[in-house]
């Protein structure tokens, strides 16, 4: 298998609109061909609906497709599991906790943005989306039915739902981080800490690059300690060196395989097509022993 990733461009953390994507999960392979990637991974969030799609359009395309999953935990920490069983008992039952603890936030999300004069009927929201709903999804369909005068879903996110914004409301109860790496590795996947850098903002005074360093370094050693394997060390809108360069320093002290990916939502994020270059230190994911495309029995 990593004889074959040799020489390829891969992209391992990909969205459709399964989650926050906003293509089909066969528009979304369709467009990682034509960027040039040839071996692919769809994780979308909390959701494995889309990987049979994006798998019978891979075969027609000629790209290898890596079945994933982004799965919430406490504080947004994203934990990605790669070449996962997405028939296993364990993972289903997970992503159906996960996707009821959703639905219930958005319920009261809806009620949250009554109070500050927005209404939404919460029926028409859920039936608009293919799959998971969340907060940008919120303010896509708030653009889309002109409920407001902004006519970008990220200025409406600016506005009602980040820190400081309209609406204040508690974390979902997600699942533990801990619960999460269990279920991938159960599941015979790879757990996969996603963009350590993006958890803890720059733009806020007190990030300083040294308490990011620390918060960065404390999560990851969590990470391990649950029991995780990978992290992501290149793509996700990395902004700067430090961002660039220390998640591969994590890994190397950790003794984590090394992912990457564009997570891809649509093409005015970032687009697709970037070709990562590990540090030669690391050990690519694609070496690891699970490592494997779905629907292949290797």
């Amino acid at each position: 298998m990593s004889e074959y990733c040799e020489g390829l461009v891969i992209d391992l953390h990909n969205h459709s609109n399964k989650s926050d994507g906003l293509y089909s999960p066969s528009e979304v392979v369709r467009k990682a061909f034509d960027a040039g990637i040839r071996v692919f991974g769809l994780s979308d969030h909390d959701n494995v609906s889309g990987i049979d799609e994006a798998c019978a359009e891979a075969v027609k395309a000629g790209i290898s497709l890596v079945a994933g999953v982004e799965i919430t935990t406490p504080r947004k920490i994203h934990i990605q599991g790669l070449c996962i069983d997405i028939e296993n008992k364990s993972l289903t039952e997970l992503l159906d906790m996960q996707n009821r603890k959703r639905r219930e936030y958005t319920e009261l999300l809806c009620r949250k943005l009554a109070d500050v004069g927005v209404f939404i009927d919460y029926d028409d929201l859920m039936g608009t989306f293919a799959g998971t709903v969340n907060k940008y999804n919120v303010s896509q369909y708030m653009v889309n039915r002109k409920m407001v005068e902004l006519t970008s879903p990220d200025d409406v996110y600016e506005k009602y739902f980040a820190t400081g914004g309209l609406v204040t409301i508690k974390e979902a109860p997600w699942c533990s981080m801990t619960e999460a790496v269990e279920t991938i590795l159960n599941a015979g996947g790879i757990p996969v800490l996603a963009h350590v850098w993006r958890y803890f903002d720059p733009k806020k005074p007190e990030n300083t690059e040294d308490v990011r360093r620390q918060k960065m370094h404390e999560l990851t050693r969590a990470f391990r300690e649950a029991g995780g394997e990978a992290m992501e060390t290149l793509g996700c809108k990395q902004l700067n060196a430090f961002e660039k360069e220390y998640p591969t320093e994590l890994a190397l002290e950790f003794g984590l395989y090394a992912s990457c990916g564009t997570d891809y939502h649509r093409d005015d994020k970032v687009p697709l097509g970037t070709r990562y270059v590990f540090d030669e230190r690391l050990v690519p994911v694609w070496k690891h022993p699970k490592f494997r495309f779905y629907g292949s029995k290797g």
